[in-house]
Parts: structure tokens; C-alpha cells; sequence
């Protein structure tokens, strides 16, 4: 069993709110006035406000929105090679004209410190407190709505793909070697890693439908990676790590909304660019309740297309890659659970994701297809007369 799987090793702090205005005023020159723990799956994040005590000369301004403070896991917190590769993807995609949130830099001019912190036993597979070092980031809050709190449209779902292709062109021919070799259990490559862990599901129908999703991905994708167009991805575009705002009076959706901003590249890495569109396929076809799966599933697809093209071959291979994306976020949500109750936000997923699953299943592969080509046509048409 990977690290990343092993009871214990992925450890979170134990954290209070002295302890980070203290972070903030020692090595961030900032005053803290307020601070709300966010949601996160295996780290810490807190949305803080603050003001300059007038000691950082590296922070040019302090915005009036606030700052994300963020805390790695401890196994995460290992590899600061990948922590400054991202870094630098991140500059990149911003540069680019793509919203994304920002380190913010110490009094000493480092985007991250490394603190020790203390870990609870329950945390811990010997069950007693220990110390492990922990990585600490400051980054902009970029204000805007997440994606999940908003109505699912046809038009929206267009736009999250064009997103998705904007982000994978801004990072065409982006290389460090901070990500060589980075493994992460969200990475869609290491699905086949799961199969340890179908013990936690608990029906059996469903325990052998995702066995035979996870075989079939690696036959037919993995076992034929090599063939796949390929370069760095987001990695992990789901309705939390989404922004959007008020669209403009002139949408030509007609939509209430655009999107805006990208957040979290902590499951960054070089894979094939159908991972990148399949995961946005996923949640998007997750989060539909208006429409149908498919449809959501679709646009998203149609919007991507605008950006980055895709070969029929994996057009087709789409479907399964989706699958693949569902059975990987219910297996490791039902396994991070069974590890720890207290973190429900791990089977954030569950409800609608094994019927979506079990659906999408069974779908006729070139029927849907076919489905996804005439809503892409159908975009392209609508494109061209307006």
C-alpha cells in the first residue's frame, strides 16, 4: 500500500487561532482580526483577515479580502521540491490572464516556512502526541462565489471547459523538475493503487463495478498512455476549487454567471490532457440536478475543445476516464472516512456519485459520444452566428 494510503502518514495539525496570528505577525509582518476554518480534504485552510504592522517589505499591499492560510499534511509537507514547482506553475497560469491565487511572501522574501507543529494522538496510528514538521503558505483570497453554490447551467458547464483547455494551453511546453516523480493519491494515473482498498465498500455489486472500471482503465488508457496527448494539468477541477462571478450584460449565454478564477494546484502534474476534462467532466455531471449528466458532461466537453483539440480515439476514451475519476474520489472518500469519522467532508462525493457512477456504467460508450459530438457541434454553430 502507497504512503499515501497508510493510516497516519497523511497527518493534520493540531491548530488554534493564537497560533496562526502569531505565524502572521512573526514572519508575515500581518495583524490578524478575524479567521474562519475552510473546508479541505487532507489540509488546513483558513480564510484570515489582517492588517500591515508596516514590517514586510515584500508585501506590497494588504487586500481588503483577505488571505487564505493554508497548512500542508505532513506527508505533503516532505516535498518542497513540488511546493516551489507549483509556485511557479501558478505564476505561470496567472500570467497568462487566468485568476488563480498567489503565495505572499515573508518578511525574509520565501513563499512558505516550515514549522513543527504538534500532532494529536488520535492522528496517529501509536495513538500518542507527537511533533512533525508542517509546511505553512499564506496565499491571496480571490474573491468570488464557489462553483457548487450556484445553479448548474448548460452555459456555465461550457465555460468551466473552456476554462479547463485555457489552463493546459497556458501550460504547454511548462517543465520542473520539482514534479518529477511526484505521486499523489488524487493523481488519476495511480487508480490501479485503489484495489487495496475495496474493502471499505461495502455492497457488493459496487465493490465489483468499480474493480471492473479500474481494470478496464488500465487496459485500455494506461496501458496506452504513451499514445495520449500529454502535458501539465490542474489536475482536480471540481465545483470547490471553481470561482465564478456576474457574467456580463452581454453573455451570449445568456448566463447569471462566469467563471473566474481557478483555485488549489495541489494535485498538479504531468498527465494526459483527457484527465484534465475528464475530471471536470466528473464533477460537473456530479453536481447537475437541472440537467441531465450527460448533457452537463457534454458542454463541458464542448467548451474544452474550443481551447485544446482531442483525437477521436480520445473522444471515445473519455467516458471511461470519467468513470475512472468517480470510482477514485468514492474508494478513497469511503476509505479516508473509515480512517477517520470526524472528516465527513470526505464523502462529499457519495451521495450522488455512486448513482452517477452506476449509470454512467452502464451507458452505451458510442451512443454517448455521439451525444457529446452534436452539443460540441452544436456550440460551434451557435459560436459562429453570433
Amino acid at each position: 500500500m502507497a504512503d499515501f494510503f497508510k493510516p497516519g502518514r497523511a497527518k493534520r495539525p493540531s491548530l488554534t487561532e493564537s497560533f496562526i496570528g502569531t505565524i502572521l505577525s512573526k514572519h508575515y509582518g500581518l495583524r490578524m482580526f478575524s479567521c474562519q476554518e475552510l473546508n479541505s480534504y487532507d489540509d488546513f485552510n483558513f480564510r484570515v483577515k489582517a492588517e500591515s504592522n508596516g514590517t514586510n517589505e515584500n508585501l506590497k499591499e494588504v487586500s481588503c479580502h483577505g488571505f487564505v492560510f493554508k497548512v500542508l499534511n505532513s506527508l505533503d509537507s516532505l516535498n518542497t521540491g513540488v511546493i516551489e514547482a507549483q509556485h511557479e506553475m501558478i505564476s505561470r497560469v496567472y500570467e497568462s490572464g487566468i485568476l488563480t491565487p498567489r503565495a505572499v511572501p515573508t518578511l525574509t522574501g520565501h513563499l512558505y516556512l516550515t514549522v513543527n507543529l504538534l500532532v494529536r494522538g488520535r492522528e496517529n496510528t501509536d495513538n500518542i502526541d507527537t511533533d512533525s514538521p508542517f509546511i505553512v503558505r499564506l496565499f491571496e483570497y480571490v474573491p468570488g462565489t464557489i462553483l457548487e453554490s450556484v445553479p448548474l447551467t448548460p452555459g456555465l458547464c461550457y465555460k468551466v471547459g473552456v476554462m479547463a483547455g485555457r489552463v493546459n494551453t497556458a501550460l504547454k511546453g511548462f517543465q520542473h523538475s520539482g514534479f518529477h516523480g511526484y505521486q499523489r493519491k488524487w493523481h488519476l494515473d495511480l487508480l490501479p493503487w485503489l484495489v487495496d482498498l475495496l474493502h471499505v465498500i461495502e455492497d457488493n455489486g459496487d465493490r465489483q463495478m468499480v474493480s471492473d472500471v479500474i481494470k478496464t482503465f488500465q487496459s485500455c488508457v494506461l496501458d496506452q498512455r504513451n499514445d495520449l496527448s500529454q502535458g501539465m494539468i490542474h489536475g482536480d477541477l471540481n465545483e470547490g476549487n471553481i470561482l465564478v462571478t456576474e457574467a456580463a450584460d452581454d453573455d451570449r449565454w445568456r448566463e447569471e454567471h462566469d467563471v473566474s478564477a481557478i483555485l488549489d494546484y495541489g494535485d498538479s502534474a504531468y498527465q494526459p490532457y483527457i484527465f484534465e476534462v475528464a475530471i471536470a467532466m466528473t464533477y460537473m455531471s456530479i453536481l447537475s440536478d437541472n440537467i441531465p449528466p450527460q448533457t452537463a458532461s457534454g458542454y463541458v466537453l464542448a467548451g474544452y475543445l474550443t481551447q485544446n483539440d482531442l483525437s477521436d480515439r480520445e473522444i471515445e476514451l473519455l467516458k471511461l476516464c470519467v468513470c475512472a475519476r468517480i470510482t477514485q474520489s468514492l474508494v478513497i472518500g469511503a476509505y479516508s472516512f473509515h480512517v477517520d469519522s470526524s472528516n465527513d467532508y470526505t464523502l462529499t462525493t457519495a451521495k450522488k456519485g455512486w448513482p452517477r457512477l452506476r449509470q454512467l456504467w452502464e451507458m452505451d460508450t458510442e451512443q454517448l459520444v455521439r451525444e457529446w459530438r452534436s452539443i460540441a457541434r452544436t456550440c460551434e454553430e451557435t459560436l459562429v452566428t453570433d
